[in-house]
């Protein structure tokens, strides 16, 4: 290939390419721009056998200080620099853009100037984390998927062919008082299988959720935590709205849920305080929840004990109603998990 056919092919690339590319020089005068960049940028004001200046487009950078309009500008920057600029396009509107800047010819003051629509960058950024999301989602489903099966199978299983075993026996048992021993016996496995069954029920989603509202599901909740892992939970609950969106009464009952979860398995205490708080200040109207134990706790940085996915899960939760939750923890301090959720 020669060297008329490479120039070519370069240009050919130079024209075609999705990014705007512009050669500037050290004061600004626009040199040369790719077909993309001409059809972009506003060209109004412009006298086309002129040079074009390219702070005629911009209208301001932003750094990481806050919006820069001219001071510092990247044209007197030689090495090569990724920043946020604004710029105004044919249609008259301003435009955020990514950009990279680059000198390429210090002895003649030449630089290239490229620009992708931060929008598009955007755009991508959301697609990549939402495949991130559900990736974490599905790892999460089939981890609770795997425990409810266990579950169901060490437990529900095991003891229904234990029960199914003996009352098969009670045919060939012709002494009566035998007979009922082993009736009584059968039946306190079925209760105790009841219960079992149950609190897998009360765990997966409470009646008393959809039936009666978030103050008299947390109740219950708590009166089954202290049966099952022996901790007290101190509640303060003001909330005199009896009845919220199912969607928040769902994401604050299952953030109370896990943080309770969290303070049973790893923070080793015998007590949990919980604060739900009702405000309506007529301009406001949300939700603040606090969750409090004085236990082991834990550096917030660190690589969470277990898969992490509570304190994720928390957080996603709160986010899809507009709502925040923080977590305020440090080794040896216990743990505060806090937030609000707007109603």
């Amino acid at each position: 290939m020669n060297n008329s056919s490479l120039v070519t092919l370069l240009e050919a690339m130079f024209h075609q390419s999705k990014e705007m590319i512009l050669f500037v020089n050290n004061d600004g005068e626009i040199v040369y721009m790719n077909a993309h960049a001409a059809a972009t940028l506003d060209d109004t004001n412009y006298d086309k056998s002129q040079f074009q200046h390219i702070c005629t487009h911009c209208q301001g950078m932003y750094a990481s200080g806050g919006r820069v309009e001219c001071n510092n500008c990247y044209l007197h920057v030689d090495e090569k620099v990724s920043f946020q600029v604004y710029m105004r396009t044919r249609e008259g509107d301003v435009v955020p853009f990514i950009a990279n800047f680059q000198r390429i010819d210090p002895e003649n003051d030449i630089s290239v100037f490229t620009l992708n629509p931060l929008a598009e960058q955007l755009k991508t950024q959301e697609i990549e984390h939402q495949k991130r999301l559900t990736q974490r989602i599905i790892h999460a489903q089939e981890g609770e998927r795997k425990r409810i099966s266990r579950d169901l199978h060490d437990g529900v299983t095991q003891e229904l062919l234990n029960v199914l075993l003996e009352m098969r026996l009670f045919k060939y048992i012709e002494d009566r008082g035998e007979l009922n021993e082993k009736m009584m016996k059968s039946e306190e496995s079925l209760s105790r299988l009841l219960d079992y069954v149950r609190n897998i029920s009360v765990e997966l989603r409470p009646a008393s959720l959809d039936d009666l509202g978030i103050e008299a599901a947390l109740k219950t909740h708590f009166k089954w935590i202290e049966k099952q892992y022996g901790i007290t939970v101190n509640c303060e609950l003001d909330i005199r709205q009896k009845r919220f969106n199912p969607e928040v009464e769902t994401v604050l009952y299952r953030i109370i849920q896990e943080a309770i979860f969290n303070a049973a398995k790893y923070a080793e205490v015998d007590m949990v305080d919980v604060r739900l708080e009702e405000v309506d200040s007529g301009m406001d109207h949300h939700i603040s929840f606090e969750i409090e134990d004085s236990g082991l706790g834990f550096r917030t940085g660190d690589t969470p004990v277990g898969t992490g996915l509570g304190l994720f899960g928390m957080s996603e939760r709160a986010s899809s109603v507009g709502g925040t939750v923080s977590v305020d923890s440090a080794p040896g301090k216990g743990t505060r998990v806090f937030g609000s959720i707007p109603v």
